[in-house]
């Protein structure tokens, strides 16, 4: 099937981001609680991307201070 054809068919639209349901196009959700799980999914990415920064912070700079201490405090 063509894209041409299912746009005839159907119409344009879009699909929920968490049901899979058809809503129309410039949507994201298609009720208050798909909104609501939305917002939750997106908090929650955000937050375990902030805890993946500090831990990559957190391991250069335990690297910088090994490379720096290997370097001025010799064996």
């Amino acid at each position: 099937m063509s894209k041409r054809w299912e746009e005839e068919r159907w119409g344009p639209h879009a699909h929920c981001k968490i049901c899979g349901n058809a809503i129309p196009e410039g949507k994201t959700v298609c009720s208050p609680e798909c909104q609501a799980k939305y917002d939750s999914e997106v908090a929650n990415y955000k937050r375990s991307q902030k805890i993946n920064y500090i831990i990559l912070g957190l391991m250069g700079a335990s690297i910088l201070i090994f490379f720096l201490i290997a370097n001025y405090f010799p064996l």
